[in-house]
């Protein structure tokens, strides 16, 4: 049962993650049925609550913001009960809280279902952006254009560094492919489920008739390795040459015309 939850927290945080906000048809269960009372998620938090002395050294984050989330709902309840007051102006003032407090609840749940996806060694990493037109022509490459402009849009949002190292423009102002250097705090953590084919289904500015056109683009998100100074020691290195054999000619059996370098400790052979 755990497993089951969990695997619909992680495809709804992909779903939700990184600036695109898209229709995804993985089948994750919505946001309010992973909350519901009684249903595994909510079990699972209220277990790690009432475990609290446990899980404070394992997971005390998402034990803080599990009670929050507690305390909000029972603050969001007695609230309610306001609504049927004698009083307008309570009414009124109940009824702010009420979508305040309803703000702050849609926000803990979603920090809570990112608290539980898995962080990956490569989440602190910067990262190679690549963007390829797809199946619809012109429409796609312009399609792929609005793409990388959004990416570019959300870096400056972020802060993070934005370096543009390939661009293969249309003739009518679209992007056939694309190439991009991302880097700043978790730039990977917050892009790495934006990898994928996307489509859209629109009427293209090529279009006289008003057809309506599908559209696809292709993303891919690849981690930067961080730099490392490698030193090879001289003496873990073999070298053969070889020199060409034959009659005449002013190089044979006096060139190094093949230079083979072996590293000792990682031959397999």
């Amino acid at each position: 049962m755990r497993s089951r939850f969990l695997w619909s927290a992680f495809r709804w945080a992909r779903q939700a993650a990184g600036p695109a906000r898209r229709h995804v048809s993985c089948g994750s269960l919505p946001l309010e049925e992973l909350f519901a009372r009684g249903g595994p998620l909510r079990t699972f938090l209220e277990r790690q609550v009432g475990s609290e002395v446990q899980l404070q050294v394992r997971r005390p984050e998402l034990v803080a913001v599990a009670k929050l989330l507690n305390e909000k709902e029972q603050e969001l309840q007695e609230t309610g009960h306001l609504l049927h007051d004698e009083n307008e102006d309570l009414r009124k003032l109940a009824e702010s809280e009420i979508t305040s407090c309803q703000k702050e609840i849609a926000q803990l749940k979603h920090q809570i279902i990112l608290l539980l996806v898995p962080s990956e060694e490569t989440d602190e990493s910067d990262l190679i952006l690549e963007v390829t037109a797809g199946v619809g022509g012109q429409e796609a490459m312009l399609f792929t254009s609005e793409i990388f402009d959004m990416y570019q849009q959300y870096a400056a949002f972020k802060g993070w560094h934005f370096e543009t190292l390939e661009y293969f423009p249309s003739e009518i102002g679209g992007l056939r492919h694309a190439s991009a250097s991302i880097g700043g705090p978790e730039a990977y953590k917050h892009m790495k489920f934006e990898g994928g084919v996307h489509r859209v289904q629109r009427v293209p500015r090529t279009e006289k008739q008003g057809r309506i056109h599908t559209s696809t683009m292709t993303v891919a998100i690849l981690p930067q390795p961080t730099e490392i100074n490698l030193v090879i020691n001289p003496k873990d290195l073999r070298i053969d040459t070889k020199r060409a054999s034959g009659a005449g000619g002013q190089h044979v059996n006096t060139t190094d015309s093949a230079v083979r370098i072996v590293h000792l400790p990682t031959d397999w052979h």
